[in-house]
């Protein structure tokens, strides 16, 4: 019961369901209740008009007195429902009815009428004779009601069999015009985060517009901030670049005069932490440049070049390293949309792989075309990513502990917008060796083509 009453409190469609419902099944009894009473009362009126009619039919007879016609004719008919008529004399006032005798006082008027046996009730019509006699017409109260009853009842089944397809029509109505809505709902459950723009309210009845307006009102709100956030780290980033280039150059210029070692110690560690900040505004730049919406020129170029590019950039840190670098591509393996993205999301899958593979390890790049993807393979020969971890990997800022590397954290947030943007989608999964230890890490990349 209380899960009924949360989902007719919390569900428009089972409110309008459940009162229509009343309604209809209140007004359908209601008026069935008063279409019976009427039936039943006209069939009683049309009985009461054929006693009339008989009492009419037999008085043209000129019948004598004493007649009694209490005979069935049809061999079908019900002898407990046939019509009684008989002719009494003038000082007589009880006649046979069936297996009773009934009174009938001198001073019954000549209407139809109601008159108690000794067993049933009868309907009773007399009519007064020149002769001085009476014709009396009769028939049982309770057959009169059971056929009156009868053809009541057959007013009430075409009702009673409509009601049940009333509800049924009534909650395919409801459901296929609040389908709109629903459509609206799911369209916002499928929806990207970074997704916000206006609802398609066109098809939405116009009750809900007013809501969808006030939604689409508050997302532009929230693209305003968030462009407007997107702006402040973008400038603040590139503001700094300058200053920082500033102290890098100081640094060098210092590093030239001889220091004592203990300050040579020390400026090397300032020079690394200005490199660590440079990255980092670098990839702040990087990372708002994928967020944008922005529409940049498509190109068509194939993923060996693309890992040629990568690779140039990255070749210091690979032979730091000394690792072992494979290229596989296929001449079908070809991108189309902006070089920026696909350069930005190799180059941090890439520098990721090669930061946590250690020194003497394997670097693998692959290409492949499958049906209609474009599929992109990542894999190092690292420590992997631990099970728990996973869910957290493309939350910016976020790193691994203890993992012995330094880094910004945002490579993998910058990969999940980039393939966000492209339509991509991007999976992580942890190379295991015979013994089921974690010997790398793969990362693959689909994008629609």
């Amino acid at each position: 019961m209380d899960g009924l009453k949360r989902k007719l409190t919390g569900s428009l469609q089972a409110q309008l369901s459940f009162w229509l419902s009343v309604v209809i099944i209140v007004t359908s009894v209601g008026g069935g209740y008063f279409s019976f009473l009427g039936t039943f009362h006209e069939a009683n009126e049309f009985q009461d008009d054929q006693l009339r009619q008989i009492a009419g039919l037999m008085q043209q007879q000129e019948p004598h007195t004493g007649l009694l016609i209490t005979q069935s004719i049809e061999q079908s008919e019900d002898p407990e429902s046939q019509v009684i008529v008989q002719v009494l004399a003038s000082n007589v006032n009880q006649i046979r009815l069936l297996d009773e005798d009934v009174n009938l006082p001198f001073s019954l008027p000549e209407v139809v009428q109601t008159v108690p046996g000794s067993r049933y009730m009868w309907r009773v019509f007399i009519r007064h004779l020149p002769s001085g006699g009476r014709l009396v017409v009769s028939q049982r109260t309770d057959i009169r009601d059971e056929i009156a009853s009868s053809s009541a009842w057959r007013t009430m089944y075409p009702l009673m069999l409509l009601m049940p397809v009333l509800l049924l029509l009534l909650n395919v109505l409801i459901r296929t015009m609040l389908k709109p809505v629903k459509a609206l709902s799911h369209e916002l459950d499928l929806r990207k985060d970074s997704d916000l723009s206006p609802l398609d309210d066109r098809h939405v009845p116009s009750e809900i517009r007013p809501f969808t307006a006030s939604i689409n009102a508050l997302l532009l709100r929230v693209k305003r901030s968030v462009d407007m956030q997107k702006r402040f780290v973008a400038d603040a980033a590139h503001e700094l670049r300058s200053p920082l280039t500033a102290l890098s150059l100081q640094a060098d210029n210092i590093r030239k005069i001889e220091l004592p070692p203990v300050a040579q110690e020390r400026m090397m560690e300032l020079r690394g932490g200005l490199q660590r900040m440079r990255s980092l505004l670098e990839q702040l730049l990087v990372m708002a440049r994928s967020q944008e919406s922005v529409a940049y020129p498509n190109i068509t170029i194939s993923m060996e070049d693309v890992f040629k590019q990568v690779l140039e950039d990255l070749i210091p840190s690979v032979e730091a390293k000394n690792l072992d670098i494979e290229v596989d591509t296929e001449r079908s393996a070809i991108f189309s949309g902006q070089l920026f993205d696909a350069l930005m999301l190799i180059k941090n899958l890439a520098d990721n792989a090669i930061r946590y593979t250690p020194a003497g390890g394997q670097l693998i790049l692959r290409a492949r075309r499958e049906n209609d993807f474009l599929t992109v393979t990542v894999e190092d020969s690292g420590p992997g990513i631990p099970e728990q971890e996973m869910e957290r990997i493309f939350d910016p800022f976020y790193r691994i502990l203890g993992s012995g590397e330094s880094g910004s954290g945002l490579g993998l947030a910058i990969v999940k917008a980039i393939a966000e943007r492209n339509g991509a989608t991007i999976k992580f999964n942890n190379r295991i060796d015979n013994n089921g230890v974690r010997c790398g890490l793969r990362a693959t990349v689909q994008f629609p083509i």
